[in-house]
């Protein structure tokens, strides 16, 4: 096998003599090697992903190991193979990138307040929703931490995302109404805060703006927690990062008038939150 492209130490993509590429990953694998040179596949090596076609995808795994470990790509890789078993489906490519780099934000923020209950995840996707308490419960066992319940939510809202089947009409029609608000919304803070040249702080965002407009959509709440704490929280974090006060003005304003939905604290805490990472991200180009 030749190696194409070195990810890290650890992680390279190889093509063999009939020219199909993968993905394999071991410890040094990819030391001192460079584009062309030829590589031995030993038994500590794992073939990672076979038959990669789409260099959109190759792309954002670049993206995403440039700051996310290995670890974490095996342990979405695990979780999708037992979910589409569970769920009887087959999800996006993608799903496998934006879920490692949910699962490495949430365990890096595990010991701090959980602001990410979603409210009617359980009701509206209940067999996503069981899935993802397991994959919680793998998270946990894995990297030895304690994730909060809201982050079954999360990762169930990951495989409605990507889920790939078939559209009704009702669900065009409702898709239609997201994806132009969504679109609206992020233009707003592209306008104010600037594209990330990271995009992973955005896409992040992004799978939370579409499901919170589709609950706005079918008249369901979003995030139950209200309480005076999350109010107390946002408060500090404007006070300390007063330039996104702006942004998120507007936002506020664009669902208010747009979609007649007053945001909560706990949503406007769960915004502003993700506007400064998009801001880091933005100030790293």
């Amino acid at each position: 096998m030749k190696v194409i492209k070195v990810f890290n130490n650890n992680v390279v993509l190889v093509s063999d003599q009939n020219h199909q590429q993968a993905i394999l990953f071991g410890k040094g694998i990819g030391f001192k090697k460079h584009p062309g040179d030829e590589i031995a596949k030993s038994k500590d090596v794992q073939t990672f992903i076979k038959n990669i076609r789409d260099p959109e995808w190759l792309n954002s795994l670049s993206n995403l190991l440039e700051s996310v470990p290995i670890e974490y790509l095996a342990i979405s890789k695990n979780i999708i193979e037992y979910a589409e078993k569970k769920l009887n489906t087959t999800f996006n490519q993608f799903l496998i990138i934006s879920l490692a780099d949910h699962i490495y934000f949430a365990v890096k923020r595990s010991s701090e307040h959980d602001v990410s209950s979603l409210a009617s995840v359980r009701d509206v996707y209940p067999l996503e929703y069981n899935v993802a308490q397991e994959s919680v419960k793998r998270i946990n066992t894995t990297f030895n931490v304690i994730l909060p319940p809201g982050e079954a939510g999360l990762i169930a809202i990951h495989f409605v995302e990507n889920e790939i089947s078939p559209i009704n009409e009702n669900q065009q029609l409702s898709e239609n109404f997201v994806t132009l608000h969504l679109s609206k919304v992020l233009q707003i803070i592209i306008s104010d805060l600037g594209y990330p040249a990271q995009p992973t702080s955005l896409e992040r965002l992004t799978i939370h703006l579409r499901f919170l407009i589709a609950q706005i959509q079918s008249n369901s709440k979003y995030l139950v927690n209200t309480s005076s704490d999350n109010r107390q929280i946002l408060d500090s974090f404007l006070k300390q990062f007063p330039e996104l006060r702006e942004t998120l003005k507007k936002l506020q304003d664009y669902f208010y008038q747009e979609m007649e939905y007053k945001l909560n604290s706990s949503e406007r805490l769960y915004l502003v939150i993700h506007l400064k990472q998009i801001e880091n991200a933005t100030d790293d180009e």
